[in-house]
């Protein structure tokens, strides 16, 4: 199908397609937003009060306008008002349907269904449709139907282990990370389905779980308590210790703490160089990979020993000019002004209702073609009438 003003000479490869986006908050409208990046015209389907992602505000004084939920995964997208609570609108929406190439939502399981919008239904009107869902937990048991958030899948999914703070309260990462790589995750299983399409001639069905894509982060954390006795499993709470990569994590030097990683032996050859510390090299506790990380606290204690005649700064400073992965803690404060952003040119400038606003880009690059840039993020119901009004039967209105 091809819609909208694209034209033969767009090279983006999604360009002329049609992706109708009914998901809300990250991980959805961020799969939506490598779509419109790489061409197609992604249409977002909201209730009148719009999607829920609008209401997260910041709480920053003065900026209060600022949707940092919402800004950076709806630039370029249209924004269609449709009412499900209603039979004009179901009705409408599968008019809509019949125009489109994707149909992404994030309902609870079953919720569509029963309106007659699930995949099967909706196939009748439009057979080569793919049909993407988004949720919480996978399978066919009773877990399918819990609600769920990043917050409680990090939580669930085991991706707290080792992050304790005073009293031993878990600590909760700021990131929405499982969010994130479920939005990029539902993005590629799309992608695959419409090649599958393209080769085969049919639609397609694609599932993805916030809780899967959390466990399959954690692989080889996972796949290592898999093959160790329950009574090992205390062994989680060293994090990334628990496997072969030490040194890696947090050191103390003069003045903070020094992030190094320096467990690959090309690394740690190089780490014990700068520190002029031969000794680390023979010393038959730290002489390979799996040893070093069995006398971890040991090692810990050695390194911290020579790290602390210098400043976080001079360390690392010094290791990055030699090759060791090394670097103060950055706060995003920080991250903003370094020269890693500046050089990637992550930042974008974005159009929106309250004038011009900085938003992140997506991460991937081609060389034959440039993704979508900034652009727009629609006012709820922007494009209701220029979307709808092209329909060959208005079903109902979607006011």
């Amino acid at each position: 199908m091809t819609h909208g003003s694209e034209t033969r000479a767009d090279r983006r490869p999604m360009a002329g397609l049609r992706v109708l986006d009914l998901t809300s908050n990250v991980a959805g409208p961020l799969a939506g937003q490598v779509m419109a990046d790489l061409g197609a015209e992604v249409i977002k389907v909201e209730p009148p009060e719009g999607e829920a992602g609008r209401r997260i505000r910041s709480t920053i004084p003065g900026q209060e306008e600022l949707m940092p939920y919402f800004l950076p995964h709806h630039r370029g997208k249209k924004s269609v008002v449709v009412d499900l609570r209603t039979s004009e609108g179901v009705e409408t929406l599968r008019t809509l349907t019949a125009t489109a190439d994707v149909f992404m939502q994030g309902f609870r399981p079953g919720y569509l269904d029963r309106l007659g919008l699930g995949a099967d239904a909706l196939r009748t009107v439009n057979p080569r449709l793919i049909y993407a869902s988004l949720s919480a937990y996978s399978g066919t048991g009773t877990q399918r139907q819990r609600p769920g958030i990043d917050a409680l899948i990090q939580s669930e999914a085991g991706l707290l282990t080792g992050l304790v703070g005073e009293e031993g309260r878990p600590l909760l990462p700021a990131p929405t990370f499982v969010d994130a790589s479920s939005g990029h995750a539902l993005a590629q299983g799309v992608l695959a389905a419409l090649l599958a399409r393209e080769r085969f001639g049919h639609g397609d069905t694609v599932d993805v779980a916030l809780y899967d894509v959390a466990i399959s982060l954690q692989a080889p954390f996972v796949t290592r308590q898999l093959n160790t006795a329950p009574e090992h499993a205390h062994l989680t709470a060293d994090g990334r210790g628990s496997v072969a990569v030490t040194p890696s994590g947090a050191f103390r030097a003069k003045d903070g703490y020094l992030m190094l990683f320096a467990y690959v032996p090309k690394h740690w050859a190089l780490l014990v160089e700068a520190l002029d510390r031969a000794d680390l090299a023979t010393d038959p506790r730290f002489i390979d990979q799996f040893h070093r990380t069995r006398h971890r606290g040991e090692l810990t204690e050695e390194l911290e020993a020579s790290l602390g005649q210098r400043t976080v700064a001079e360390w690392s400073r010094l290791l990055t000019s030699l090759g060791v992965m090394a670097s103060p803690p950055l706060t995003w404060a920080d991250v903003v002004t370094s020269d890693a952003f500046r050089e990637a040119e992550l930042a974008i400038a974005v159009d929106s209702d309250h004038g011009e606003q900085t938003a992140v880009r997506m991460p991937v690059r081609y060389a034959s073609f440039t993704p979508g840039g900034g652009g727009h993020v629609p006012a709820v119901g922007e494009h209701t009438e220029q979307v709808l009004g092209t329909l060959p039967l208005r079903a109902g209105s979607a006011s």
